[in-house]
């Protein structure tokens, strides 16, 4: 049990509690040796003997450690304490993306273009490592009020061509409204399954929604599988038309269709970011504020 005022391998002092997750708990803490505020995520009691859990959580630990970006989180250390191992990274005051989504339902195209540079920036540096995240997702991005945006949770995260499996027993990983059809057929990861999973990110930005949602996430593979991804201009009907290409292309199920990397994605929506007539169409505010954007 970990409580306030502990002090974790004589460096890092509990200041406070920020959340529990899943399968851990994450700490605030205040770093002795270079005083600064970071996070402490604790895997939990209950996973310790979760084989399955334990390696996502070493696989966190091991590739994010690796990783120097600004629209990254960083990791500064990782460790056990009374036999549970735990991630120390840096301290983020920002909400998730998920949180902002949840309160505003959808963005404008502007600040939606400025979220998705970012991420494709974290992701254009991952994947020049060799590195697929698998669990691109609203979660998993923090969001700065200045508008800043960084990627987390390499627990899924794979080494193209290595040997290593975080997909124990040929199960499908990652979360399903966000997974490319090709891994529900239980295809490999790729770079361009992450470019999927950006599309449908996208999608979700601009509509506040996702395209495809069931009750299980077997239901929504089927619904995946089945289904072309809808033109996101069907519940917002002002996005740019540049804007719903882009998303088109990069969901298609057809892998030559589909971007071939995220320099060729970014590439797209910066030409849409720097149109500044364009990009200033946004959403309206009445469609915003209302809920407009779902059907």
């Amino acid at each position: 049990m970990i409580n306030i005022n502990d002090i974790i391998n004589k460096r890092y002092k509990i200041l406070g509690t920020v959340g529990h997750g899943g399968m851990s708990d994450v700490y605030q803490a205040k770093d002795l040796i270079f005083k600064r505020e970071v996070a402490i995520k604790v895997i939990k009691y209950e996973f310790i003997n979760n084989i399955e859990n334990l390696i996502r959580f070493q696989n966190e630990a091991r590739i994010s450690a690796c990783l120097n970006h600004p629209n990254i989180i960083k990791i500064f250390d990782y460790g056990e304490i009374d036999n549970l191992p735990f991630i120390v990274n840096e301290f983020v005051k920002d909400q998730t993306l998920r949180d902002v989504l949840d309160f505003k339902r959808a963005l404008s195209s502007k600040e939606a273009c400025s979220i998705m540079l970012q991420i494709l920036d974290a992701i254009i540096y991952i994947h020049s490592k060799n590195i697929i995240h698998r669990d691109i997702k609203p979660q998993n991005i923090f969001y700065g009020v200045d508008g800043s945006v960084k990627l987390s949770d390499f627990g899924i995260s794979v080494i193209k061509g290595s040997l290593m499996n975080v997909n124990e027993n040929n199960k499908v990983v990652g979360t399903a409204q966000y997974l490319a059809p090709e891994i529900f057929r239980g295809g490999k990861p790729s770079f361009q399954s992450d470019i999927f999973s950006l599309g449908i990110l996208f999608f979700e930005i601009v509509t506040g929604r996702v395209p495809f949602d069931a009750k299980t996430p077997g239901e929504v593979g089927v619904l995946m599988l089945e289904n072309d991804v809808p033109s996101p201009k069907k519940f917002m009907p002002s996005i740019p038309k540049e804007i719903e290409e882009i998303i088109l292309k990069s969901t298609s199920k057809d892998l030559n269709i589909r971007y071939k990397d995220a320099k060729e994605m970014r590439k797209d929506i910066e030409k849409v970011y720097n149109n500044k007539k364009l990009i200033n169409k946004g959403h309206s505010l009445f469609a915003r504020i209302f809920g407009l954007s779902r059907d």
